[in-house]
Protein backbone atom coordinates (compact mmCIF):
# COMPACT_ATOMS: atom_id res chain seq x y z
CA UNK A 1 0.00 0.00 0.00
CA UNK A 2 3.04 2.66 0.84
CA UNK A 3 4.76 1.75 -2.12
CA UNK A 4 1.87 2.29 -4.58
CA UNK A 5 0.85 5.73 -2.72
CA UNK A 6 4.50 6.58 -3.40
CA UNK A 7 4.55 5.77 -6.89
CA UNK A 8 0.97 7.74 -7.60
CA UNK A 9 2.76 10.45 -5.73
CA UNK A 10 6.02 10.25 -7.56
CA UNK A 11 4.22 10.41 -11.02
CA UNK A 12 1.87 13.04 -10.12
CA UNK A 13 2.01 16.05 -12.44
CA UNK A 14 2.53 18.18 -9.21
CA UNK A 15 5.69 16.40 -8.36
CA UNK A 16 7.01 16.46 -11.66
CA UNK A 17 6.38 20.20 -11.87
CA UNK A 18 8.16 20.66 -8.74
CA UNK A 19 11.16 18.52 -9.38
CA UNK A 20 11.32 19.83 -12.91
CA UNK A 21 11.84 23.64 -11.65
CA UNK A 22 13.62 22.86 -8.47
CA UNK A 23 16.33 21.36 -10.13
CA UNK A 24 16.32 24.24 -12.54
CA UNK A 25 16.82 26.73 -9.48
CA UNK A 26 19.18 24.57 -7.90
CA UNK A 27 21.31 24.44 -10.96
CA UNK A 28 21.00 28.60 -11.72
CA UNK A 29 21.73 28.74 -7.93
CA UNK A 30 25.06 26.78 -8.12
CA UNK A 31 26.07 29.17 -11.72
CA UNK A 32 25.28 32.43 -9.94
CA UNK A 33 27.29 31.14 -7.26
CA UNK A 34 30.60 30.42 -9.14
CA UNK A 35 33.27 32.66 -9.32
CA UNK A 36 34.12 34.22 -12.63
CA UNK A 37 37.71 33.74 -14.28
CA UNK A 38 40.07 35.33 -12.60
CA UNK A 39 41.04 38.91 -14.57
CA UNK A 40 44.46 38.03 -16.29
CA UNK A 41 44.49 40.47 -18.75
CA UNK A 42 43.31 43.73 -17.53
CA UNK A 43 45.43 43.41 -14.29
CA UNK A 44 48.82 43.16 -16.53
CA UNK A 45 47.28 46.20 -18.23
CA UNK A 46 46.74 47.93 -15.05
CA UNK A 47 50.38 46.97 -13.98
CA UNK A 48 51.92 48.34 -17.24
CA UNK A 49 49.98 51.12 -17.23
CA UNK A 50 51.07 52.56 -13.72
CA UNK A 51 54.63 51.60 -14.49
CA UNK A 52 54.28 53.61 -17.65
CA UNK A 53 52.78 56.59 -15.70
CA UNK A 54 56.49 55.94 -13.25
CA UNK A 55 58.28 55.83 -15.46
CA UNK A 56 57.38 59.22 -17.07
CA UNK A 57 57.93 61.10 -14.09
CA UNK A 58 53.86 61.29 -13.04
CA UNK A 59 55.01 61.40 -9.35
CA UNK A 60 55.77 65.13 -10.19
CA UNK A 61 53.63 66.06 -12.83
CA UNK A 62 50.35 64.51 -12.02
CA UNK A 63 50.70 63.21 -8.43
CA UNK A 64 46.94 62.95 -7.90
CA UNK A 65 46.23 60.70 -10.54
CA UNK A 66 48.97 58.54 -10.18
CA UNK A 67 48.32 58.08 -6.52
CA UNK A 68 44.64 57.17 -7.51
CA UNK A 69 45.84 54.31 -10.11
CA UNK A 70 48.42 52.90 -7.48
CA UNK A 71 45.52 52.87 -4.92
CA UNK A 72 43.05 51.05 -6.99
CA UNK A 73 45.50 48.39 -8.30
CA UNK A 74 46.76 47.80 -4.68
CA UNK A 75 43.56 46.92 -3.89
CA UNK A 76 42.35 44.89 -7.24
CA UNK A 77 45.08 43.17 -6.24
CA UNK A 78 44.00 42.25 -2.95
CA UNK A 79 40.00 41.22 -4.19
CA UNK A 80 41.78 39.15 -7.04
CA UNK A 81 44.31 36.92 -3.85
CA UNK A 82 40.61 37.12 -1.79
CA UNK A 83 38.61 35.61 -5.29
CA UNK A 84 36.60 38.87 -5.33
CA UNK A 85 37.06 38.65 -9.59
CA UNK A 86 34.39 40.79 -10.97
CA UNK A 87 35.87 43.51 -8.21
CA UNK A 88 39.12 43.11 -9.28
CA UNK A 89 38.31 43.91 -12.86
CA UNK A 90 36.38 46.90 -12.21
CA UNK A 91 39.43 48.24 -10.13
CA UNK A 92 41.80 47.03 -12.57
CA UNK A 93 40.02 49.32 -15.47
CA UNK A 94 39.75 51.77 -13.30
CA UNK A 95 43.35 51.74 -12.64
CA UNK A 96 44.76 51.43 -15.93
CA UNK A 97 42.46 54.54 -16.92
CA UNK A 98 44.01 56.79 -14.12
CA UNK A 99 47.60 55.80 -15.27
CA UNK A 100 46.81 56.87 -18.98
CA UNK A 101 45.47 60.23 -17.57
CA UNK A 102 48.94 60.51 -15.69
CA UNK A 103 50.77 59.95 -18.59
CA UNK A 104 48.84 62.40 -20.84
CA UNK A 105 49.15 64.95 -18.22
CA UNK A 106 52.58 64.40 -17.35
CA UNK A 107 53.58 64.58 -21.43
CA UNK A 108 51.45 67.65 -21.41
CA UNK A 109 53.69 69.25 -18.79
CA UNK A 110 56.47 68.28 -19.70
CA UNK A 111 56.31 69.88 -22.70
CA UNK A 112 55.08 72.93 -21.83
CA UNK A 113 58.42 73.36 -19.87
CA UNK A 114 60.54 72.30 -22.99
CA UNK A 115 58.90 74.95 -24.76
CA UNK A 116 59.41 77.36 -22.37
CA UNK A 117 63.13 75.85 -21.93
CA UNK A 118 63.77 76.49 -25.45
CA UNK A 119 62.39 80.46 -25.04
CA UNK A 120 65.04 81.06 -22.61
CA UNK A 121 67.68 79.08 -24.44
CA UNK A 122 67.08 81.83 -26.88
CA UNK A 123 66.91 84.37 -25.21
CA UNK A 124 70.87 83.61 -22.90
CA UNK A 125 72.06 83.10 -26.16
CA UNK A 126 71.32 86.57 -27.44
CA UNK A 127 73.17 88.04 -24.23
CA UNK A 128 69.12 89.06 -22.94
CA UNK A 129 68.30 88.49 -19.16
CA UNK A 130 65.36 86.48 -19.23
CA UNK A 131 64.02 88.84 -16.69
CA UNK A 132 64.08 91.81 -18.88
CA UNK A 133 62.18 90.10 -21.65
CA UNK A 134 58.92 91.69 -22.20
CA UNK A 135 56.35 89.12 -24.08
CA UNK A 136 55.52 91.32 -27.10
CA UNK A 137 51.55 91.55 -27.96
CA UNK A 138 50.24 92.48 -31.02
CA UNK A 139 48.10 96.08 -30.24
CA UNK A 140 44.30 95.16 -30.58
CA UNK A 141 43.04 96.66 -34.38
CA UNK A 142 40.98 100.20 -33.66
CA UNK A 143 37.46 99.53 -34.10
CA UNK A 144 35.17 101.74 -35.89
CA UNK A 145 32.47 103.20 -33.77
CA UNK A 146 28.84 101.82 -35.21
CA UNK A 147 26.31 104.65 -36.44
CA UNK A 148 23.86 104.92 -34.20
CA UNK A 149 19.85 105.70 -35.90
CA UNK A 150 17.09 108.32 -35.13
CA UNK A 151 13.56 107.98 -35.76
CA UNK A 152 12.18 111.31 -36.67
CA UNK A 153 8.47 112.09 -34.86
CA UNK A 154 6.00 114.87 -34.80
CA UNK A 155 7.20 118.74 -34.61
CA UNK A 156 10.70 117.24 -35.12
CA UNK A 157 13.25 119.36 -37.44
CA UNK A 158 17.12 118.57 -37.94
CA UNK A 159 18.48 121.63 -34.96
CA UNK A 160 16.43 120.01 -32.28
CA UNK A 161 17.59 116.90 -32.80
CA UNK A 162 21.40 117.54 -33.36
CA UNK A 163 20.95 119.03 -29.82
CA UNK A 164 19.64 116.21 -27.97
CA UNK A 165 21.89 114.58 -25.50
CA UNK A 166 21.69 111.58 -27.25
CA UNK A 167 22.63 112.46 -30.97
CA UNK A 168 24.80 115.63 -30.51
CA UNK A 169 24.39 117.41 -27.86
CA UNK A 170 24.85 120.70 -29.99
CA UNK A 171 22.28 122.27 -32.22
CA UNK A 172 24.88 123.91 -34.19
CA UNK A 173 26.10 120.86 -35.60
CA UNK A 174 22.22 120.01 -37.15
CA UNK A 175 24.41 120.31 -40.72
CA UNK A 176 25.75 116.54 -39.93
CA UNK A 177 23.13 114.81 -39.45
CA UNK A 178 22.33 116.56 -43.43
CA UNK A 179 25.03 115.00 -44.92
CA UNK A 180 25.00 111.51 -42.87
CA UNK A 181 21.58 111.06 -44.55
CA UNK A 182 21.84 113.61 -47.83
CA UNK A 183 19.93 110.65 -49.91
CA UNK A 184 17.18 110.63 -47.70
CA UNK A 185 17.31 114.35 -47.18
CA UNK A 186 16.26 116.67 -49.81
CA UNK A 187 15.47 119.81 -48.19
CA UNK A 188 17.10 120.34 -44.77
CA UNK A 189 13.75 121.67 -43.67
CA UNK A 190 11.47 118.87 -44.56
CA UNK A 191 11.68 115.77 -42.55
CA UNK A 192 8.31 113.65 -41.95
CA UNK A 193 7.95 111.56 -39.08
CA UNK A 194 8.79 107.80 -39.34
CA UNK A 195 12.43 108.52 -40.99
CA UNK A 196 15.16 106.55 -39.63
CA UNK A 197 18.19 109.27 -39.94
CA UNK A 198 21.55 107.71 -39.43
CA UNK A 199 23.68 109.64 -36.94
CA UNK A 200 27.54 108.98 -37.09
CA UNK A 201 29.69 108.57 -33.97
CA UNK A 202 32.88 109.56 -34.79
CA UNK A 203 33.37 113.13 -36.24
CA UNK A 204 36.43 114.83 -36.60
CA UNK A 205 36.54 118.39 -34.97
CA UNK A 206 37.08 119.68 -38.64
CA UNK A 207 33.65 118.51 -39.95
CA UNK A 208 32.13 120.27 -36.48
CA UNK A 209 33.50 123.61 -37.09
CA UNK A 210 32.33 123.42 -40.79
CA UNK A 211 28.92 121.76 -39.87
CA UNK A 212 28.76 124.86 -36.97
CA UNK A 213 29.76 127.56 -39.71
CA UNK A 214 27.49 126.42 -42.30
CA UNK A 215 24.66 126.39 -39.24
CA UNK A 216 25.48 129.94 -38.66
CA UNK A 217 25.41 131.44 -42.60
CA UNK A 218 22.41 129.66 -43.35
CA UNK A 219 19.52 130.91 -42.50
CA UNK A 220 17.11 129.98 -44.63
CA UNK A 221 18.89 130.03 -47.86
CA UNK A 222 18.59 126.64 -48.54
CA UNK A 223 20.82 126.80 -51.18
CA UNK A 224 23.67 126.77 -49.68
CA UNK A 225 22.93 123.23 -48.54
CA UNK A 226 24.23 122.55 -51.71
CA UNK A 227 27.45 124.23 -51.60
CA UNK A 228 28.01 122.49 -48.44
CA UNK A 229 27.11 118.77 -49.19
CA UNK A 230 29.32 119.37 -52.60
CA UNK A 231 32.42 119.29 -50.08
CA UNK A 232 31.77 116.13 -49.36
CA UNK A 233 31.41 114.92 -53.21
CA UNK A 234 27.79 114.85 -52.32
CA UNK A 235 24.60 116.17 -54.04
Amino acid sequence: MKTQGLTKIVKSPVFRHLFKHGTALISSSLVIGCATAPPTQEMSDARQSVEAAESIGAEEHAPVALNSAQQLLSKAQDDLQAGEYEEAQKEALAAREAARQAVAISQAKQASKEENDDVTDNIIATDVHPDSVIKATAPPLPTEPKPSFYSVTKNDNLWNIAAKESVYGDPLLWPLILKSNANLIQNADLIFPGQTLTIEPSLKEVDKDAAREHAKQRGKMTDLDTSYLHQYGLR
